[in-house]
């Protein structure tokens, strides 16, 4: 610390520009490192950016708290969460209601590393070193004293919170021997304070399974955890406008990623794989085989290999579909306001006045069973398609937030064997010749040179951080060249283990988005 404090006091009064002859340097800051890795080049210019790294060891953390990537990962977002309350003059990306790996802060083999933004002190274009010294020895050496030491946590919150994330994972591990694509647990608070919020409803109704549902799951310390088990097979969610079918589907949906203690949906688990499929028109589809959805097109023909650069409502729905289930997907989630009608059923009297010969679209109800038979389970929110309650195996209704089951039919699906679906790379990721490649995301749009991904009608759990995972995974194909061979285990590599950066904000992708991305291209000029 000494050495910075003196660097910093000798620069005093020159001009900003002198800042930058930190960069890349390592400083000694007690039983951290400090290194900037990218400084700003005026007082107005975007902030610039400091790692800080330490043994876990000279912090006081017992090492049974970190020995092994689920505690590295619960113990890293439980830090994060300590760290952001502290700072204030230094920005770190806040963690959400998700528990994910992000180089924010995250631990790895025994060392904590901290990436963080700060605004080095000026005036009139010059360096105010006092007031860096300050901020730095001072002020950021307070707030790593009071949130990054072991002593100085409340030590039971830190252990029960990464006790949480063992007790999800190991409801998890429970759901194919069970048979169950997901559970909801007793007690879980599903609705949230507002459409904009994360943050759990105050004096909502706690959820409570129905008795024909209700199963019990085991804890790692041997105790048990009742809660709603939706088995495999086809499940009908129903009920009344705003009476809780869709939010409980919004739970499942983000229940793909651990959630922190106290958001009231921690230990909701799904299938990991769960994937919601909705319209989106108007996106591109580059060689998807849609043909179990779509037959031939008028003046198109066979659809084995369909390319579009606008695609209609039920026709983007049937690619998000088949494109899911290329990518690994075995539970989708669909939800009828977010569907187009065509692709989730056309009516008897519809069916007499254009028959199938003349109308390519096949409406999922009449192949569910087969993707069903195939290993695919479906959890569906409908309060007109009244097509689906012959087809569901399984029946919820929702009554002010207050879940009963309708119909239960035990079902037998053993092992998962994938639908029919293209399994190569398809996307061509060339970029012009001498053209920018810097990654850009803005708006949920990706862009790499003259290349855009579209996130746009991403779940809302895909957030920036995410994208900005995604996006350098992107660029590295770019970069390389494509993916060959089978698409899902080409992207499979790259979702294990955070891309290593020292200048953004990354959080890791599942294949599931990552692929979604990939398959969203649009070239943003000519080839």
């Amino acid at each position: 610390m000494r050495e910075l404090h003196q660097r910093l006091l000798k620069i005093h009064g020159k001009p900003y520009g002198v800042y930058k002859s930190f960069l890349g340097q390592y400083f000694s800051f007690g039983d951290f490192t400090i290194k900037f890795t990218h400084i700003q080049g005026d007082p107005y210019a975007q902030p610039s950016r400091i790692m800080l790294s330490a043994k876990m060891s000279s912090l006081g953390f017992p090492e049974n708290l970190h020995d092994s990537q689920e505690k590295e990962i619960a113990l890293a977002d439980f830090l994060l969460r300590q760290f952001t309350e502290k700072a204030e003059s230094v920005s770190i990306v806040k963690a959400r209601s998700q528990i994910m790996q992000r180089n924010s802060l995250y631990i790895e083999k025994g060392i904590v590393r901290i990436l963080a933004s700060i605004d080095l002190p000026g005036e009139n274009r010059r360096i105010e070193g006092d007031k860096a010294s300050e901020l730095l020895v001072g002020t950021l050496s307070d707030w790593l004293t009071t949130a990054m030491y072991w002593n100085n946590l409340k030590k039971e919150k830190c252990q029960a919170h990464v006790e949480y994330l063992a007790k999800r994972n190991f409801l998890l591990s429970q759901l194919s021997e069970r048979k169950l694509a997901a559970f909801v647990p007793n007690g879980a608070i599903l609705p949230r304070e507002s459409g904009t919020s994360e943050a759990p409803m105050q004096n909502a109704i706690p959820f409570a399974s129905p008795p024909e549902l209700l199963v019990n799951l085991n804890l790692p310390n041997g105790e048990q955890i009742s809660g709603m088990g939706i088995p495999k097979g086809i499940t009908l969610i129903v009920g009344g406008g705003f009476h809780g079918k869709s939010t409980l589907l919004h739970a499942l949906e983000e229940a793909v990623y651990p959630h922190a203690p106290g958001d009231g949906r921690e230990l909701i688990v799904i299938d990991e794989s769960a994937t919601p499929v909705k319209t989106e028109e108007g996106r591109v589809v580059n060689g998807t085989n849609i043909s179990p959805l779509v037959r031939e097109l008028p003046l198109q023909g066979s659809t084995e290999n369909f390319t579009t650069k606008n695609a209609s409502g039920a026709t983007s729905q049937a690619a998000n579909l088949l494109e899911a289930l290329e990518l690994g997907a075995s539970t989708i989630l669909i939800d009828e306001d977010a569907s187009a009608v065509n692709f989730l059923i056309r009516d008897l009297r519809m069916r007499e006045l254009i028959n199938s010969k003349k109308e390519p679209l096949i409406p999922l109800t009449d192949r569910i069973k087969e993707f069903v038979s195939s290993g695919i389970n479906f959890i569906i929110v409908a309060g007109a398609c009244g097509d689906y309650i012959s087809l569901a195996d399984t029946i919820i209704a929702f009554n002010e937030y207050r879940a009963e089951c309708l119909k239960n039919v035990a079902i037998g699906a053993d092992g998962i064997v994938r639908a029919d679906a293209h399994s190569t790379v398809r996307a061509d990721l060339r970029i012009c010749p001498g053209a920018d490649t810097k990654i850009k995301v803005v708006a949920n749009q990706i862009s790499i040179g003259n290349i855009k991904f579209d996130l746009r009608k991403f779940p809302t759990f895909c957030h920036l951080e995410l994208q900005k995972g995604i996006a350098e995974i992107l660029y590295i194909l770019v970069k390389e060249g494509n993916a060959s061979g089978n698409l899902k285990e080409s992207l499979e590599t790259f979702c294990k283990k955070l891309l290593p950066n020292e200048t953004k904000d990354l959080a890791l992708p599942r294949v599931m988005e990552l692929g979604a991305a990939y398959l969203r291209i649009t070239s943003v000029k000519p080839l």
